[in-house]
């Protein structure tokens, strides 16, 4: 958490916590308060305030139109969208517990928001807070999420602004020495955002890196996804480059991923490992990979959210397009990272999810999809029905190859559109809403050929495009 929000962490802070809180910018210095949230696109949005307006923005917050929804990913407002109207009003509610410096520097603080109607009750299609429930539900359950993400993306320049920003091989120290300065001021603006942090290295890609977060509860992963994106877009803009997290910026070279880790607990105890299954994974852990494994189709909009999220995941790319599971196999969907001696504790990895995804949809419907995984089944004398890991590239496994995974936006938003588990957890409009901007998505990229498709969606997510 924040060191400037630890004295709110309860779900309502005091007025007296508050000024607190407000007193406490204003000793750092920090003036202006950066309210987000993440549309149905993908897409950041954002309010400023006085840091001095922390109170207000709190408990009454500021007005956006629910319209904001019905922006495709490049900034047009979908007129066939159920949201395309001008009618109501809704209310940005900054939470107080996810504030942080932006960039104490200059004076920024910064804080995820969610929206409510102007009578205080939550908006039933605000993102953030269908993550936040579905949090509570698990707790309920006595289950408990840690989930981490790792962000790629391309830092571009030159003289027509697409070229590979700093030289250097592969997962290279070339790379990182060329890049020396960039990559401290990044790790620098991280830390002084209290923005927890693992690693960073240079990726596979030209001019490509990749960031892997500290893990935290779910909401807290889905805020620190957020804020690093805006760290990294300000550093690379500091420095007279371009970022891109696209999925897949340039058809010759690969895409950015947006990978999210993921370890569960019921009452404590880790539910990935200390069984007799493949990987350590006992009765629990079992179910809880089968649930996950049947429903991916239906995930994969929410995971990968654009048109062009859909030429990444190709086979034989390590993009893992196949509906399978995997130990540490790196072409598995869903890659199991086993216990091992070396004292690491086991997780999963949803390795298709890309940085086009609302990461509190995304969180929210994978925590809706756990936690259709019975419960009762060490009681059980049947082994929860798991398919076997995949071993070695599925591409190369012939007739014996796992099922692709939907192929295009079109097929995946069948498979989510046909979902009753979703629908039932997301609550209809939240679920029909999101149809329409997958609709929207995927008339935006009819009639684009590859091309023209990967630099429409080069730059996203600035919405307007360049």
């Amino acid at each position: 958490m924040p060191a400037t929000a630890a004295m709110v962490a309860n779900d309502d802070p005091t007025a007296a916590q508050l000024a607190a809180l407000a007193e406490q910018l204003s000793g750092r210095g920090l003036t202006r308060l950066a309210v987000t949230w993440v549309n149905h696109a993908g897409a950041t949005l954002v309010k400023v305030v006085p840091a001095t307006a922390l109170t207000a923005v709190t408990r009454r917050g500021v007005g956006f139109s629910p319209v904001s929804d019905a922006f495709r990913s490049d900034g047009a407002i979908d007129p066939e969208h159920r949201l395309a109207r001008p009618d109501g009003d809704l209310r940005l509610v900054a939470d107080p517990a996810s504030v942080s410096p932006l960039e104490p520097a200059s004076g920024w603080a910064w804080a995820a928001g969610m929206r409510r109607y102007r009578d205080g009750r939550s908006y039933e299609a605000d993102q953030r807070c269908f993550c936040q429930r579905l949090e509570s539900r698990l707790a309920a359950d006595g289950v408990s999420l840690q989930a981490g993400f790792e962000l790629e993306w391309m830092v571009l320049g030159g003289h027509d602004g697409l070229q590979p920003a700093v030289a250097g091989g592969p997962y290279g120290a070339d790379r990182l020495m060329e890049a020396l300065d960039y990559a401290t001021a990044l790790t620098e603006a991280l830390d002084a955002a209290g923005l927890a942090w693992e690693q960073l290295h240079p990726e596979y890609g030209q001019g490509q890196f990749e960031l892997s977060l500290a893990p935290g509860s779910p909401l807290q992963a889905a805020d620190r996804l957020v804020l690093a994106r805006l760290l990294i877009q300000r550093v690379s803009r500091r420095f007279g480059w371009r970022c891109s997290f696209s999925p897949k910026p340039f058809a010759e070279q690969v895409g950015n991923g947006g990978h999210l880790h993921l370890s569960v607990r019921r009452h404590g105890q880790p539910l990935l490992e200390g069984g007799e299954g493949p990987g350590g994974l006992g009765r629990e852990g079992t179910a809880l990979l089968a649930v996950l494994l049947r429903h991916l189709p239906a995930l994969l909009p929410l995971a990968c959210n654009s048109a062009v999220s859909y030429r990444r995941l190709a086979p034989g790319t390590w993009s893992a397009p196949f509906q399978a599971w995997g130990i540490e196999n790196r072409e598995a969907a869903l890659r199991l990272i086993p216990a091992e001696a070396d004292g690491a504790s086991a997780h999963l990895e949803l390795k298709v999810a890309d940085l086009s995804a609302n990461p509190y949809l995304l969180l929210g419907a994978v925590m809706a999809v756990l936690a259709e995984a019975p419960a009762d089944v060490q009681e059980s004398t049947a082994w929860p029905a798991l398919p076997e890991p995949v071993v070695g590239d599925p591409a190369r496994s012939g007739e014996a190859a796992p099922p692709r995974l939907p192929a295009t936006l079109a097929e995946a938003s069948q498979a989510f559109a046909a979902s009753t588990l979703l629908r039932r957890a997301l609550g209809d409009p939240l679920h029909a809403s999101l149809i329409d901007s997958q609709q929207a998505e995927i008339r935006r990229a009819e009639g684009l050929g590859d091309e023209a498709l990967l630099a429409a969606s080069r730059w996203w997510p600035i919405v307007g495009g360049l």
